[in-house]
């Protein structure tokens, strides 16, 4: 047997700064990082926020934010010049009206659901923010705070037309033809030969009417049925009548007009009638033309004296609104999916409108119909997911398959990195897709996503970019919760993590100069508080009794994320940095003792912090330490001086943190792999650079020789 080694070495490490949650590691990887992030220098700090987005308000504003938070969303419309900030919470969709400090409801009587299968989304077209949540109508809402639904899910009544009516049997001896009814000489009629080749005569024709809705954004609805047929019959003209001109007919005699009746059935949001005539259906085409535009949403009637050849141009088939549960916007046009009717079905609107969809543009990506689970507009490029696929709409055509077995479960999931990568969740992690290739990104964190996520509620992950790291966020339940309070972060190269005590229903960038990370949010825990309401005096003055009661720590708010202020304290959280496994060899069988940590350290608070040992691949507690000071030594240069409370401005100065390292006993004998974690509560900071040991070997000779052979024990 090997005697004790004399080699003695010192391993040292730059703070890893991602998360890689294997058993063993050769490199120095983290398994856990939790509300930490990266400085631009590399190393950890821990997080700051989040804070309320509003101070105080009084009781009466208070009420405006209350409800179930469900979305959150904010668009600078108008260029920028309508700062537009829209929420959701419970039945209400409501704006916030600025330094009033207060929110104005917009639209009420929505779904309330607790467990919603799908979230809100929300998509700016144009000046319009269009907004559905799979349940209810999608509604469209403008600069001004209007709200209208998105189009038109119901179909205009027919019109009746009027026109001329033919002599009976017992009058045609007497009575020409076209003569009764409404007969008004007009425009209308298609003109041709008769009998000797040379006299005029009107030929018989039939004409149909339909009407379309048309809403203040100009969306359309669908074409109505059409209406009764409107018909005049064969009549010869002669305008060389014997000597009696005033019984001579020319064709402009015989010609005619109708009167259209449009019953007033329209939406409330309805803003004009589009009237559509064919024409002649018996000697020149079936299809419906424009014919006039009639503002208003009640009834009336329009004389019509058109010729055929006046008409605007052909109607679009047009198709009702359906409910849909997914949606995005590529081209100009709002490309939407998952309908209740048709879940494998993506259709999009026309160019501008967002709520107009013409019947027959429509595709499904998958062959088999499977439900669409997502839609992205990504480099020129539209996307469409289901579950276990992903595809892009070239020309809205073809689907061309980009990963068979690789789909999206998470509508809001879908994000963009700044280096164009998108990211989105799928069933088994995060994927990427860059330059067309889609690349597998969440390995390292495989182990907290197929155990510790509530893969019931991942449909729900909410996600966003952090506009000054550039960092990719998603808000998930963790198993056994229905909250979202376990944010992953990943900044392209490593994951890590956010346990900030809050349920994130929703959030958003704002679209402005402040690039604010925005959530709808709710803290879910309480805060026992002491009531006075029945008290006992003592001998010695003293109160021996009081009742308490649990009463909500906060109402849901909408919070400001990476910011803090002196008026409001945020939940309390960990901050957590567990290293991966270390060994003093590729295979583990070299035993090592560890001696000293020395823990490379940023100045940022003046406190204490916990530190724990492991071992051989156990995360029971061998040393802790909890009173390791996250402050360097002044040694004279008063660099950690508090100055304050006596600073004077122009005069009074500041000092970058500086760097210096800590030494930390510890003592662990014959461990063939080791970790430690670092650890502290709010409100103490972190910040953490590298860390190095001091370590000897425990065995001189071959190192195999304590490999226990077979049966020894």
């Amino acid at each position: 047997m090997a005697g004790p080694a004399s080699i003695r070495s010192a391993q040292s490490f730059l703070v890893p700064a991602g998360e890689a949650q294997v058993l063993y590691s050769a490199s120095s990887l983290s398994y856990k990082v939790q509300n930490f992030e990266v400085t631009p220098e590399g190393t950890l700090q821990s997080i700051i926020g989040p804070t309320r987005y509003e101070p105080d308000r009084t009781e009466a504003e208070e009420e405006s934010t209350q409800g179930i938070p469900h979305g959150i969303y904010h668009a600078g419309l108008l260029g920028g010049i309508a700062d537009t900030l829209i929420v959701r919470m419970g039945t209400e969709l409501k704006r916030h009206e600025g330094w009033s400090r207060s929110f104005r409801v917009l639209e009420s009587g929505l779904s309330d659901e607790h467990r919603p299968i799908y979230p809100d989304q929300f998509v700016v077209l144009g000046n319009t923010i269009i907004w559905t949540n799979g349940i209810d109508r999608a509604r469209a809402i403008a600069h001004d705070g209007m709200v209208v639904p998105l189009g038109f899910d119901q179909v205009p009544g027919s019109p009746f037309a009027e026109g001329p009516q033919q002599p009976g049997l017992s009058d045609r001896a007497t009575q020409y033809a076209n003569v009764f009814g409404y007969s008004w000489p007009g425009r209308i009629g298609t003109v041709g030969d008769m009998l000797d080749g040379q006299t005029g005569a009107l030929l018989a024709g039939g004409w149909y009417y339909y009407v379309q809705w048309e809403d203040v954004f100009g969306n359309l609805s669908q074409l109505s049925a059409q209406s009764n047929l409107v018909s005049v019959s064969t009549l010869q003209s002669d305008p060389y009548l014997s000597n009696e001109k005033s019984l001579a007919t020319e064709i402009d005699d015989l010609t005619r007009q109708f009167l259209v009746r449009i019953a007033g059935d329209a939406p409330e949001h309805a803003v004009a009638f589009r009237l559509y005539r064919t024409p002649d259906v018996r000697h020149k085409s079936v299809f419906p033309q424009l014919l006039a535009r009639v503002p208003g949403s009640k009834q009336f009637f329009y004389p019509d004296n058109r010729a055929d050849s006046d008409l605007g141009p052909a109607a679009v088939e047009t198709t009702a609104v359906p409910v849909f549960r997914v949606m995005c916007a590529h081209q100009g046009r709002l490309v939407i999916g998952n309908t209740i009717a048709d879940p494998g079905a993506v259709r999009r609107s026309q160019v501008g409108l967002p709520g107009t969809f013409a019947a027959d543009d429509w595709i499904y990506p998958d062959s088999g119909g499977s439900e669409v689970t997502g839609l992205a507009s990504h480099n020129g490029k539209l996307i469409a997911f289901t579950e276990s696929s992903t595809y892009e709409l070239q020309d809205f055509a073809v689907p061309i398959p980009l990963a068979q077995g690789v789909g999206c479960v998470a509508p809001r999931s879908i994000k963009a990195l700044p280096d164009g990568t998108l990211i989105w969740l799928s069933r088994d992690g995060f994927y990427g897709m860059k330059n067309g290739t889609v690349t597998h990104l969440s390995r390292a964190i495989h182990r907290t996503i197929r155990n510790y996520i509530n893969r019931t509620r991942m449909r729900m992950a909410v996600s966003v970019v952090d506009p000054t790291s550039g960092e990719y966020r998603c808000a998930l339940a963790p198993a056994g919760k229905t909250d979202q309070s376990l944010v992953l972060c990943f900044d392209g190269r490593n994951w890590r993590r956010q346990e900030l005590g809050l349920h994130i229903a929703d959030w958003c960038q704002t679209d402005d100069y402040r690039q604010y990370v925005l959530a709808a949010g709710t803290h879910p825990k309480g805060a026992v508080t002491t009531i006075k309401q029945a008290t006992t005096i003592g001998p010695e003055n003293t109160s021996i009794s009081a009742t308490t009661k649990t009463v909500p720590l906060d109402k849901n708010q909408i919070y400001v994320m990476d910011r803090e202020t002196a008026a409001y304290d945020p939940p309390d959280r960990d901050l957590i940095y567990r290293s991966g496994w270390m060994r003093g060899d590729k295979v583990g069988l070299t035993p090592m003792h560890i001696r000293t940590m020395y823990l490379g350290l940023v100045d940022s608070w003046n406190g204490d912090f916990t530190i724990r040992f492991y071992r051989n691949g156990s995360w029971a507690d061998v040393v802790k330490m909890e009173d390791v000071l996250a402050v360097g030594v002044d040694d004279d240069t008063k660099v950690i001086a508090d100055i304050c409370g006596s600073a004077v401005l122009g005069t009074a100065k500041t000092h970058d943190p500086r760097l210096f390292w800590r030494r930390v006993p510890v003592g662990l004998e014959n461990a063939y792999s080791w970790a430690f974690e670092i650890s502290a509560s709010s409100p103490t900071r972190l910040h953490l650079a590298s860390f190095a040991f001091d370590i000897t070997l425990a065995t001189k000779g071959n190192v195999r020789s304590r490999v226990p052979h077979r049966t020894d024990t």
